[in-house]
């Protein structure tokens, strides 16, 4: 009676491209890249951003005022966004 030795052993079965995982690992990286892409492009063709109005700095120095007229519920948050913004200087003018 004969013993199969390694050197007599059959080959191991092929296994479908589709089946193996290095396969797919590879292709994920160009798919994933071209979905981006693909999101990337819908976000641009959606149309242009808005366009900052031309009076800006007007607009700004309203929305000054309003805040410094801000209702006395509104005051410890402007004081906290005033500590902030001056770094602490507690004689700042909001």
């Amino acid at each position: 009676m004969k013993t199969m030795t390694s050197a007599h052993a059959p080959p191991p079965a092929i296994r479908p491209w589709y089946r193996e995982f290095y396969v797919w690992m590879v292709i994920a990286g160009p798919v994933s890249a071209m979905l981006a892409c693909a999101v990337t492009a819908v976000y641009i063709l959606q149309g242009p951003d808005a366009v900052v109005s031309e009076n800006y700095y007007k607009e700004g120095l309203a929305l000054d005022k309003e805040v410094g007229q801000a209702p006395p519920a509104m005051q410890p948050a402007n004081t906290g966004r005033n500590h902030s913004a001056t770094g602490g200087n507690k004689n700042a003018k909001p």
